[in-house]
């Protein structure tokens, strides 16, 4: 039974799906065609052949016991294009040995398995991608001195994407690469294939999409074009829980939530010695490929959830004026699902597995347990009378626009796979505001000289921070500084979660404790992915702002009272570098931790403390016009980076709403 209740409902100004391409375009430094882009967004799924190592458990080549006699090209695409895949990508080496005529390697297999896979694509109409382990010599630091790019590396990326037809995508496993070397190695692939994609691992931001290998950059929407890498990556056998058909619908649950966060998702399938498909994946791909089948609309050519939130019942994705709801989590307590949409009129829903009413803007969904049980995963669809836009928050109402009461926008950023983290690349405020004429902004030493492009209810403003007139903070009679700490190291990716709880008795490195430090710059031995912290505590008698000095090397982070309000790497090869932040302190006890994060360098440095130098300066942005609307949105990035990726470095900054002209 369905039930609609039709509603006079208020005209708002949404983002359609072309708006949200564009700003995805715009976070990208790429060189591929906005169509280009868009097919491989729209694409979503993809799938990764692996092949057997070919080395024995010392490393010594094995070559001779692996037999590609079964391995058929044909067989493997036509299980991708049945299982609703949309691209194929093969790797160009597995340990030594070349899978491709070349005469780099000293090893090749007897067959030429990219040439047969690209073939095969062709004649299936699917696309072919690749993906290139990079073996090269460093020291025994994991660094080298290099600001150009390998010549065997040159001359393989060549051969690859000259003599193998049409190459969608390419992707890299290699140690960090300098920023001319990553800008060389992308530059030469949109050479050689103007329309082949970049993976990130090319390094240093120049990249036209990710792949994430884990869900441990949060369930927020990137900046940039991701894809997800799916539990298929670990062993058959390790992956073998229960039965084929129960996995798949696990990885459908997580291939979902990948899609209804905006990005795509990429699965597995491994290859056993004499190259036949590992028969538990088969089972899974063929699993994977009937819920395609029957859902693959909820999936392909989608958007993101627009209500930007978790739902424990399962996921949302989005086409035009249609909701598609995947009910991949836990069935509802009450057995009802609600959606809050005042301003869209439902004009029917599929009606087979639950009752719908809308009324009073909420659309009020009943769901039976049936929905939830069986082998699938059910979809719920629900067609409106409107186009779906993203999903308005309530406006808060401040005078003040900072960091806390921003939307951060996040895409990635790493001087390679092992420092990826997610960056910050603009904020976003919805705030309430009549009358506003004015801007003020405030800022530090710190983000003097940057460009800002501030865009205001859809009109852009370009601004270079420069002309602020000068102004101290005070600092509160009473503030103490108490002793400062340090904890480490441990191993670990630069990437870490947003809060952190520690103190003295509870230390953040697992056997390792909390040492007294000195105040001043100190330097520790430090191996790759080596992470310190120091701790800080600051008494304040009141709430107040204050700037202090903070140093590190490769990367940074700075957490105030368990949350972080600063991170990110610092340029690559930078042995040092100090910086200003604004800290907001509240009333009572305050403490400061700082994560110092080592990828390429021989050793940790900081400096922690406190500045004599508290300026900020204040510079005026007056509107073109006086803005007589009620609700306004407001978004500011930095531009002129080196890539659209790259943290833009501005979480000192705040901007004071004026509603008359001074």
């Amino acid at each position: 039974m369905l039930i609609i209740t039709s509603l006079y409902i208020m005209k708002i100004r949404v983002l359609s799906i072309f708006s949200l391409l564009l700003i995805y375009i715009n976070c990208v430094a790429a060189q591929v065609s906005d169509s280009t882009y868009k097919k491989w967004q729209d694409n979503k799924l993809a799938v990764r052949i692996v092949f057997p190592m070919q080395k024995d458990s010392k490393g010594n080549s094995v070559k001779d016991i692996f037999s590609y006699t079964n391995f058929n090209a044909d067989s493997i695409v036509s299980l991708a294009v049945k299982s609703g895949m949309r691209t194929v990508i093969a790797p160009a080496k597995t340990g030594d040995a070349c899978l491709f005529d070349t005469e780099t390697c000293k090893e090749n297999t007897e067959k030429d398995i990219i040439k047969e896979l690209s073939e095969a694509c062709s004649r299936n109409k699917i696309n072919f991608g690749i993906y290139i382990p990079v073996k090269e010599k460093f020291d025994n630091k994991g660094n080298h001195h290099s600001n150009s790019l390998d010549k065997t590396i040159k001359k393989q990326i060549t051969e690859l994407l000259t003599k193998y037809g049409k190459i969608s995508e390419i992707s890299f496993d290699m140690n960090p690469k300098t920023p001319e070397e990553s800008k060389e190695l992308y530059d030469l692939v949109h050479k050689l294939q103007p329309e082949c994609m970049v993976s990130n691992d090319a390094g240093n931001g120049k990249y036209d999409f990710c792949n994430i290998l884990k869900f441990h950059f949060g369930k927020d929407i990137l900046e940039c074009c991701w894809r997800y890498d799916s539990s298929l990556s670990s062993s058959p056998a390790a992956i073998e829980i229960d039965n084929a058909e129960s996995d798949a619908k696990k990885i459908i649950s997580q291939m979902a939530e990948a899609v209804s966060l905006g990005g795509g998702f990429m699965f597995k399938i491994h290859l056993e010695n004499d190259g036949r498909i590992n028969g538990y994946d088969k089972k899974i791909m063929n699993s994977i490929g009937s819920w395609i089948k029957e859902n693959g609309q909820a999936i392909y050519n989608t958007v993101h959830n627009p209500f930007l939130r978790d739902f424990e019942w399962g996921t949302v994705t989005r086409k035009g004026d249609t909701l598609y709801l995947i009910l991949s989590g836990k069935y509802p307590k009450d057995g009802k699902i609600e959606l809050y949409m005042p301003e869209y009129e439902l004009e029917k829903a599929d009606g087979k597995l639950a009752t719908c009413i809308q009324k009073n803007g909420v659309i009020d969904i009943a769901v039976p347990a049936s929905a939830y049980k069986g082998k699938s995963i059910n979809v719920l669809t629900l067609k409106f009378k409107q186009n779906i836009g993203e999903h308005q928050p309530e406006p808060i109402r401040a005078i003040t626009l900072k960091q806390n009461n921003a939307t951060p926008h996040y895409s990635i950023s790493g001087f390679d796979f092992g420092s990826t983290y997610k960056s910050t690349v603009k904020y976003s405020w919805y705030f309430e505001q009549l009358m506003l004429k004015q801007l003020e902004l405030i800022y530090t030493d710190q983000e003097k000289g940057k460009n800002l492009e501030i865009e205001l209810d859809g009109r852009t403003y370009n601004v270079k921070l420069n002309s602020g007139k000068a102004s101290s903070l005070q600092v509160a009679e009473g503030t103490v500084w108490g002793k400062q700490y340090v904890c480490g190291p441990e191993e670990r990716i630069f990437h870490a979660p947003k809060d952190i709880t520690t103190d003295l008795e509870n230390p953040p490195v697992k056997n390792k404790n909390w040492k007294e430090v000195s105040a001043g710059k100190h330097t520790f031995e430090a191996n790759t992915n080596n992470t310190y912290y120091v701790m800080q505590e600051i008494e304040s008698p009141k709430a107040q702002n204050i700037i202090i000095e903070a140093g590190a090397g490769n990367g940074i982070e700075i957490y105030l009272n368990g949350k972080s309000i600063m991170k990110h790497l610092n340029p690559y090869g930078c042995d040092f570098k100090t910086e200003k932040v604004l800290i907001p302190l509240q009333k009572g006890k305050n403490l400061i931790v700082m994560r110092l994060y080592n990828r390429i360098g021989k050793g940790i440095s900081y400096i922690l403390r406190k500045t004599k130098d508290q300026t900020v300066y204040k510079q005026e942005l007056t509107l073109t016009e006086t803005n007589k609307k009620k609700n306004h949105r407001l978004t500011v990035r930095q531009a002129g980076l080196d890539s659209c990726n790259d943290d833009m470095g501005l979480t000192n900054l705040r901007i004071r709403l004026r509603r008359i002209a001074l």
